[in-house]
């Protein structure tokens, strides 16, 4: 496992949704620190040009079509337990085992794993559509709203961790130095991204509304990764 799995808590400030000009879906989450939160919400296929990676390598080896679900009345027993998360990043070796997440065996299941939507791309090497549409309404819901916060299961990263990617954009003024990212299924994957796979470490969005007590959940993963894993989180056949 070669994720800095856990959860962030926090309220959301500001967003930059995804376009040609800004790799994934931006938020940026105020909690003991600013943080910036990347999540995938479009499909490329192989031969795409890389926003940034640490190998130097500037092209996919192989097809990333997303799939999410979506929930927007959310409920699950688990939700207590991220309740209960101090506000900021908390890794996974601080978190009950319950929420080192996993779209494969977490009981009760967090959700239908085969009634995933596909987001398909729009042409060969290109950035294809995107879930904006999807994302916009919840978010500017939560933006400075004292009744909303967000949860975030994913990677940690930082900028001044030297194995961390580093993504020189400017999003935000100032732009957090510290985020998440790896918003996805984190196992059954294949090409260069196999190296992070594990079991108990997907990722995840949820809105909170305590005004309301309403949950809203988004599941996403890529359709080159297999829903039948090891306990290593590798694909078997």
């Amino acid at each position: 496992m070669a994720l800095n799995y856990g959860l962030l808590r926090g309220g959301v400030i500001n967003s930059l949704p995804f376009k040609t000009t800004a790799d994934h879906y931006q938020v940026e989450v105020k909690a003991d620190q600013l943080y910036r939160v990347a999540i995938d919400v479009y499909s490329e296929i192989a031969g795409a040009q890389v926003h940034y990676a640490t190998d130097g390598s500037t092209q996919l080896d192989t097809d990333r079509i997303l799939l999410y679900y979506k929930n927007e009345n959310f409920v699950h027993p688990l939700t207590t337990q991220i309740l209960q998360a101090k506000t900021g990043f908390t890794p996974k070796s601080s978190l009950p085992a319950a929420l080192g997440l996993d779209y494969l065996r977490t009981t009760p299941a967090l959700f239908p794993i085969d009634s995933m939507t596909l987001v398909p791309p729009k042409a060969t090497g290109k950035k294809g559509n995107d879930l904006n549409d999807d994302l916009n309404p919840w978010v500017l819901k939560a933006t400075n709203n004292p009744n909303a916060e967000v949860f975030v299961f994913g990677s940690y990263w930082a900028d001044n961790i030297p194995s961390n990617i580093t993504d020189n954009t400017g999003y935000f003024n100032p732009d957090p130095v510290v985020g998440m990212h790896d918003v996805h299924m984190n196992q059954g994957d294949s090409g260069k991204e196999a190296e992070n796979n594990g079991a108990n470490q997907d990722g995840a969005l949820f809105f909170y509304f305590k005004d309301t007590n309403i949950w809203v959940a988004m599941f996403f993963r890529f359709q080159n990764q297999s829903i039948k894993t090891d306990n290593n989180g590798n694909s078997v056949k």
